[in-house]
């Protein structure tokens, strides 16, 4: 059959995107085309003249908004049997569709067959709600569909609007519960167009149109509301469309590797508040927000109007001071007209929303809104109306969903309005996942949780008795709600925001020790987590300077908490059981040293020789002189770092050196991660040798321990995470064994190693806006070690690339400490020079600076052979 004409209709509109950004309006002139050209086909068929027939299109097809990419959604309705010619005809024309590159989902029954299909399945019902005919018994097509929408009566409407809510809270689920998630699905997710779409079903059952003019006209939707949502799905049309081009397949997920080719292609531009991709999201989320807003407000009037009235109706409606309508638990202003004079009444509502659970009446949103102007710093500052909000912030089960709200209706940011710069903000990588201000207000939510002891992120932590008797909780919310209010004015965040917090606490009533306070933990919200993740915790200069910088316990108690909630409300790339263990491992340190008032030297000798006593009581009687001449001769590093266990069995795998060459141990820790133990003689450039097999095996260094033994034996203690193929794990580390032995041995076998592995560039690598790569060294971190810190974008080998680099700079790596924050990495080593001194010289930086940012210029993706890639 010829499909030629649609084939070209398809052409000219993917064509038409190419060259420009068009909207909603060409996708259903799209649609309008194809569906003329598939009723010219049948018309022309010798299916067309058989009564009892038709065939319709549905789902978007149906609706008349297509993309060049989407599917073909067509139903074949039959009375009673389908005619012989008809069915030769479908068994002609789908074939040729598919031939001619079209999805197409296709359905062949009769009426009453479909009816009981969508009493079973919900989601068949609003595929089918919204109908075109393409051919076939036009009265057949029409009965049909009077009696479909006939048969909503008011108790059928009342259970396909619950139907549809609960249709909804899954796609929710499924898709991501925030409008604000940094990869959303632009089709299915929050405030998208299948929310959109939502209103079009309700008005057709409810109205018999799906217009939006319709749902105005009725009420439902102010003339606002309704450019809102014209304006909202002409976007979404646009960007959909693009990404089509873009990716070149049916692709709705929004991911970062796009967004920034989008963003020019829609006609956003670098600027001085932030860049393009920036100024994208920015809009995307404000117009996904306000589409998740209206639905849910149209979806609570319509239940409300369609619930069955009863007789203890009268009981469920209870007038508030404020004052306020609750009514079946939905709260409303019974005089908005008098919240001018009135404003505090304002935050009133909410703390009665927090107070009793309770939810928005459909028009309390708009009604805030429309009055934020009467929000004063006067009324800012108002100690009944600043009580109210603390008794929000600090409520322990309703503060994250009454905070949400208050943000959307744009009330929290009128009541402090520096939130209003990070209202939309996007932190381009995948270590964030929500934008600025949902992840404040995650913080504020995991706080609650910590304090209780809910479950949250793996690995769960126990911070239950950090809480008992701490004092200025409040400041430490609020703390927890502002942390990163600075990421609205540009660099150095944490300094901003603690500036902005002053004038935050003078208008709240804060004591001067609560202002101080706020400021401290703001400035200072991340000194925890850069010092575990980028430090030597073995090193006690790094643990005083924290104790230093704190002053006291109830001071690290605080930050620690705010850490750890700032950590888990950020998602799964800033939590895990490695980044857990480091935090509580440092906390305890730290908190040791302002436990005693002022740094003492520990007992070294004291620590070392129990340890060694340990040692030799796990050993056998035989065995334990030429272990205690072994233990002599270790570092003291290595001792006050390891387990007396961990000691008995290096110097098992240190004497098998002798025999084997290299000897590796892998146990696993706990979630994904693993602590792998590498023993073998000694030579340059192993500890390079060492990242780059195991980048080849796909596995993930998280930290690295180096020792060198006066006896030519390296003992290299390792953790990594993405072991490929868990549930064989056994056969990966006999393979990544057999490679690392190899390599040691022929430093000319990495080369073919790699040229056979030739690994692939990760999605990840591929996403976010990639920051300029800088070095940094640092004298000062460390008493022994320069320490030399690598910011780059994350791409398969890089670690290799720069531990290869060190070494034919003649550096010692004594330890090394890697994180991949999201599509960024921050590798960090204590380096000496080959005679073990720090470095010093100034010219000797400025060279290591420069070779290391000249690799990372050239590292991308090695060739077959093993070459660099230019960037």
């Amino acid at each position: 059959m010829d499909c030629d004409h649609l084939v070209q209709l398809r052409k000219d509109f993917q064509e038409s995107c190419a060259r420009d950004v068009p909207g909603v309006m060409a996708a259903r002139t799209y649609a309008t085309q194809l569906l003329e050209e598939l009723r010219r086909l049948i018309i022309a068929s010798s299916a067309a003249a058989a009564d009892g027939w038709c065939a319709a299109a549905v789902g978007g097809f149906g609706r008349g908004q297509l993309s060049f990419a989407s599917d073909l959604d067509l139903v074949f309705l039959h009375q009673r049997r389908l005619p012989l010619r008809v069915e030769a005809w479908i068994r002609q024309i789908i074939p040729s569709l598919w031939d001619a590159g079209f999805e197409v989902g296709h359905m062949v029954t009769s009426p009453k067959d479909l009816k009981n299909l969508m009493r079973q399945d919900f989601s068949v019902q609003t595929t089918f709600m919204e109908a075109a005919l393409a051919g076939g018994d036009a009265d057949f097509y029409g009965r049909w569909r009077e009696e479909f929408l006939s048969g909503f009566s008011r108790t059928k409407r009342a259970r396909f609007l619950e139907d549809l809510r609960q249709y909804r809270k899954a796609r929710y689920r499924r898709y991501g519960e925030s409008s604000y998630l940094l990869e959303p699905h632009l089709k299915e997710g929050v405030g998208s167009l299948r929310d959109l779409h939502t209103l079009r079903w309700v008005g057709v059952i409810f109205l018999g149109t799906p217009l939006v003019s319709a749902l105005t006209n009725a009420g439902w939707l102010s003339a606002e509301d309704a450019l809102w949502l014209e304006q909202a799905e002409d976007f979404l049309w646009r960007v959909r469309l693009q990404l089509h081009h873009v990716s070149g397949k049916r692709l709705d997920r929004l991911l970062m590797a796009d967004q920034e080719t989008l963003a020019k292609r829609l006609g956003f531009l670098d600027g001085t508040e932030g860049s393009a991709v920036e100024a994208f999201m920015h809009l995307y989320y404000r117009h996904t927000a306000r589409i998740r807003r209206i639905t849910a407000f149209v979806l609570d009037r319509l239940t409300h109007e369609t619930r069955t009235p009863r007789r203890s109706s009268a009981h469920r409606k209870t007038v508030l001071p404020g004052p306020f309508l609750l009514e079946d638990n939905h709260l409303s202003f019974m005089e908005p007209e008098r919240i001018p004079e009135r404003p505090d009444w304002l935050m009133a509502l909410f703390g009665e929303a927090a107070k009793r659970g309770a939810h928005f009446h459909h028009q309390t949103g708009r009604v805030v809104r429309e009055y934020l102007w009467a929000v004063t710093d006067a009324v800012r500052s108002q100690p009944d109306v600043v009580a109210q909000f603390f008794d929000i912030l600090l409520h322990p089960s309703r503060a994250f969903a009454v905070l949400r709200v208050m943000m959307e209706t744009g009330f929290l940011q009128t009541f402090i309005p520096e939130l209003a710069s990070v209202r939309y903000r996007v932190q381009h990588d995948l270590y964030h996942l929500y934008t600025v201000d949902e992840h404040l207000m995650r913080t504020v939510r995991e706080m609650h949780r910590l304090e209780q002891g809910l479950p949250s992120l793996e690995p769960q932590v126990d911070c239950r008795h950090l809480f008992q008797d701490l004092p200025h909780r409040r400041v430490l919310y609020l703390a927890a709600l502002l942390h990163d209010v600075g990421k609205g004015q540009g660099k150095n965040h944490s300094v901003r925001g603690a500036e902005m917090s002053r004038a935050i606490g003078e208008r709240l009533g804060l004591q001067e020790e609560e202002k101080n306070l706020l400021e401290f933990l703001i400035r200072h919200h991340l000194l925890l987590p850069d010092t575990a993740l980028k430090r030597d915790l073995s090193d006690e200069k790094p643990i005083v300077r924290c104790a230093m910088q704190i002053g006291s316990r109830i001071k690290l108690r605080l930050l620690y908490l705010l850490a750890v909630a700032d950590s888990r409300a950020t998602g799964p790339g800033a939590w895990n059981t490695w980044r857990a263990s480091l935090m509580d491992e440092l906390y305890a340190k730290v908190d040791r040293v302002l436990l005693r008032g002022e740094w003492q030297p520990e007992d070294v000798t004291q620590r070392v020789d129990a340890l060694q006593a340990e040692v030799l009581a796990l050993c056998d009687a035989g065995l334990r002189p030429a272990v205690a001449r072994w233990l002599e001769n270790l570092s003291l590093r290595y001792l006050l770092s390891q387990t007396p266990a961990d000691v008995v069995r290096h110097y098992s795998m240190e004497k098998a050196v002798l025999d084997q060459g290299l000897v590796l141990d892998a146990q696993p820790l706990e979630g994904e991660l693993w602590q792998v133990t590498i023993a073998s003689r000694d030579r340059p450039g192993l500890f390079a040798t060492i990242t780059g097999v195991l980048w080849l095996h796909g596995l993930n260094i998280l930290s690295a321990d180096i020792y060198t033994r006066s006896s030519g034996i390296a003992l290299d203690i390792l953790i990594v995470e993405d072991v490929p193929d868990p549930l064989h794990s056994e056969e990966t580390w006999r393979r990544v064994h057999n490679d690392l032995t190899r390599c040691v041995q022929d430093p000319a076998a990495f080369t073919a190693l790699m040229a056979r592995h030739q690994p692939s560039l990760p999605r990840k690598s591929l996403l976010g806006s990639k920051k300029p790569d800088r070095v940094v060294m640092d004298e000062s971190a460390s008493d022994f070690y320069t320490v030399i810190e690598v910011y780059t974008w994350d791409r398969p080998g890089v670690l290799h690339a720069v531990t290869q680099t060190l070494y034919e700079l003649g550096l010692t790596i004594q330890l090394a400490k890697i994180s991949t924050p999201g599509a960024q990495v921050v590798d960090v080593f204590y380096v000496t020079d080959l005679d073990g001194a720090k470095i010093q010289d100034p010219e000797k930086h400025g060279l290591i600076e420069e070779r290391l940012l000249e690799c990372l210029r050239s590292w991308n993706l090695p060739k077959a052979r093993g070459e660099l890639l230019t960037v």
